[in-house]
Parts: structure tokens; C-alpha cells; sequence
């Protein structure tokens, strides 16, 4: 048996209470395989605890979290995403803000966004997981004018041991998104953001306006 290559694998493949052989069964049959693992790492690190280098590659996959680093205990969140930045193709200043507190939700569904006609930009977040494995975690965001949808996004982010160092990811990943040129463009739309994870749980969602000006 191959040791898992990522912990994605160490969720759904390893760790469902189904071995090896039944995955190939149900592979054989071309029916779908619903995982039915655990996010909890305690228990994620009891299987197999005979067997020293699927031990150390768990360690290696589950990092900080496999020394005891389950993030901040006093903490129920098992999502906190600590800071929301708008990062421009140009001189242009950053827009940040914090999302880990009320008051930062706030300011920022006050004051929003405001990007210039024709510019690139793109998103930046960090975010601490803690407690347990966050798997799948999506991001999803929806921009509407007057109303109407006028785009809309979904990014999966992939799947996260606790920890307190805080990860963070760039939407797009590789490129820039481009506002929209020209006097129809212009003007207020709203902006909506989600968290959800493989399980279909919300764990932070936050809307906000955004102006594009001249």
C-alpha cells in the first residue's frame, strides 16, 4: 500500500474506515465512493500507529498539527480569515482589511472596495484553520449590479490541518482580473463572499460594496 501523497488523500483514501481493497471493489463496479473519514486529527494519528513511516508521513502531511498546534483553543471558529487585501497591478495602494473581528466585518462593509476602470487587481486572503482538518474548503464570491448577477466565481482552496500560522492563497492564482472599461461599467455594485467547505458547512460569509470609477 502506497502512503498517501497529500492530505487529501490522507482524509478520503486512508482514513474512511474502508481499506484498500474495497475502493478497488467499488472501482471495479464503477460506482461513485463516498468518503466517510474524520477530520479530527487525534484519531486521524491513532490508525495505524504501528506502522513507524505511515506515521511519519501523517506527520509530515498534517505538520504543525501532528506537534499538538491545533490553533487557538479559546477559539470555536475552525475558520478565521484574518485578512481580506485587494492587491493592484500598479502603483495603486493596497486595500486591506481585517476579517476576524466584528469591527473589521463592519469597516469593510462600509467603507468597500473602489477599483479604477481598466485596472488589474486581485484578491489576497490569510487564514488561520483550527481544531481540525477543514477539507475541501471553497472559496466562492458573487458580484451583482442593481440586483442582477453579473459575475461569479468559485475557487477550491483545498484541504487544511489546523494550525496557528496562518495560510493564504491569491485569487486569480497565476494572472490578474481586469475591471471593466467605460461609462456603463462604471458606478456601485455589491460584492459577496463565501466560505464553504467539502461538507457543505458556511463557515464566513460577508457582503460588501464595490465602486468602479474613473
Amino acid at each position: 500500500m502506497l502512503p498517501p501523497a497529500s492530505l487529501y488523500e490522507l482524509l478520503t483514501h486512508f482514513y474512511t474506515g474502508r481499506r484498500m481493497a474495497e475502493l478497488d471493489a467499488t472501482a471495479a463496479r464503477n460506482q461513485p465512493y463516498a468518503p466517510r473519514g474524520t477530520n479530527d486529527v487525534d484519531a486521524i494519528l491513532k490508525q495505524d500507529d504501528a506502522d513507524e513511516s505511515l506515521q511519519r508521513y501523517k506527520a509530515q502531511l498534517l505538520g504543525a498539527a501532528a506537534q499538538g498546534d491545533r490553533g487557538d483553543a479559546s477559539d470555536p471558529r475552525k475558520l478565521v480569515v484574518t485578512e481580506f487585501r485587494v492587491v493592484f497591478n500598479s502603483p495603486a495602494p493596497d486595500q486591506v482589511f481585517h476579517l476576524d473581528t466584528r469591527a473589521g466585518k463592519d469597516h469593510l462593509k462600509k467603507t468597500g472596495v473602489s477599483i479604477k476602470e481598466g485596472s488589474e487587481y486581485k484578491f489576497r486572503l490569510s487564514f488561520r484553520v483550527q481544531h481540525e482538518i477543514l477539507p475541501g474548503l471553497k472559496y466562492v464570491n458573487r458580484l451583482k449590479r442593481m440586483g442582477m448577477k453579473t459575475a461569479a466565481d468559485e475557487l477550491v482552496i483545498g484541504s487544511y490541518a489546523p494550525q496557528t500560522e496562518p495560510h493564504s492563497f491569491e485569487f486569480p492564482r497565476h494572472d490578474w482580473l481586469e475591471a471593466p472599461k467605460g461609462m456603463m461599467y462604471r458606478g456601485a455594485y455589491t460584492a459577496s463572499d463565501r466560505f464553504v467547505d467539502g461538507d457543505g458547512r458556511t463557515h464566513l460569509e460577508y457582503d460588501y460594496p464595490v465602486k468602479v470609477t474613473k
